[in-house]
């Protein structure tokens, strides 16, 4: 289950949330950029999905039971065979490949502990991925 708001909305909301330290907003800017998703409250597994730089989940937009652009299911599939026990990862900071423009790739905001909306509202994150090509930071 997810709540679906508006974009403004999780503005407020990722002001309060960052004031907590953690929140679960996800844009769904596949279209344009006018809901996102509030899995503070109801969400599923996907809570536990962490960043990492070198991922082995990509995140795609599926349509199911609903042809709206604006309103995508998000959809993770590995990108590698992923071990017994390895922990599951996307990166925050995904971007559309440009060779695949009409793909249903996400080119997504997610926020993690408020940092959902304009890029110039962001905060530097320090990424803490440890993977040999980390970026050192999120966004």
């Amino acid at each position: 289950m997810r709540k679906i708001i508006t974009s403004d909305e999780a503005e407020r909301r990722g002001q309060i949330y960052d004031r907590q330290g953690a929140t679960y907003l996800f844009d769904l800017d596949y279209v344009e950029d006018i809901y996102t998703v509030d899995a503070a409250h109801y969400g599923n597994i996907s809570h536990f999905v962490n960043h990492s730089c070198r991922p082995n989940l990509q995140v795609y937009n599926i349509f199911i039971d609903n042809q709206d652009e604006r309103l995508p299911r998000i959809a993770f599939f590995a990108t590698r065979t992923i071990r017994t026990g390895e922990e599951l990862t996307f990166d925050y900071n995904m971007h559309v490949d440009p060779v695949d423009v009409e793909s249903t790739k996400m080119d997504s905001n997610f926020g993690l502990a408020g940092l959902t909306g304009s890029p110039k509202k962001r905060v530097r994150v320090e990424c803490k991925c440890g993977t040999n090509s980390c970026r050192k930071y999120l966004f």
